[in-house]
């Protein structure tokens, strides 16, 4: 049995990321299967990808990166404009972050995940290693042998 795009569309609602929910919604309203559509549903997929969109432009401006922050801008007016609703106040916070984020002085690139990786641990030179056992050892040379290999408290 092949699903009609307009059966897949509750699945997508509940299941599906941002992208693929914006696919499903545009093949169900493209597929001629306009009278099977049923407005609830079309506003409920709405409304799930406005919170999608929401969400999106949240992680951006948690990341604090000018470029990611200024892509998600421009997606979340383009939802908008697609009828979609995006949270008004997180647009404006992000809208808002950007001039601060053209200000901050430019910084290094982040390294890749995995290319600073170690191996092996190497004991670092700074701490001496007297000052931070020394404490811990004060009874280290406090103790004496007897014959049978017992030792005991002096």
């Amino acid at each position: 049995k092949v699903m009609l795009a307009t059966e897949t569309l509750p699945l997508s609602i509940k299941f599906d990321p941002l992208e693929l929910l914006r696919a499903n919604l545009a093949a169900a309203e493209g597929s001629g299967q306009t009278l099977e559509l049923d407005a609830a549903l079309a506003g409920m997929a709405r409304e799930r990808l406005g919170v999608l969109a929401t969400a999106e432009l949240e992680r951006a401006v948690l990341r604090r990166q000018l470029a990611p922050l200024q892509e998600a801008i421009a997606a979340a007016e383009g939802e908008e404009d697609a009828g979609v609703v995006v949270d008004a106040a997180m647009l404006e916070r992000a809208r808002a972050l950007v001039p601060v984020l053209e200000a901050e002085p430019p910084t290094a690139e982040l390294a890749p995940v995995g290319t600073n990786g170690v191996d092996v641990l190497s004991y670092p030179a700074h701490i001496d290693s007297g000052v931070v056992f020394g404490p811990l050892n004060h009874c280290a040379a406090k103790t004496t042998t007897a014959v049978h290999g017992y030792e005991y408290w002096t």
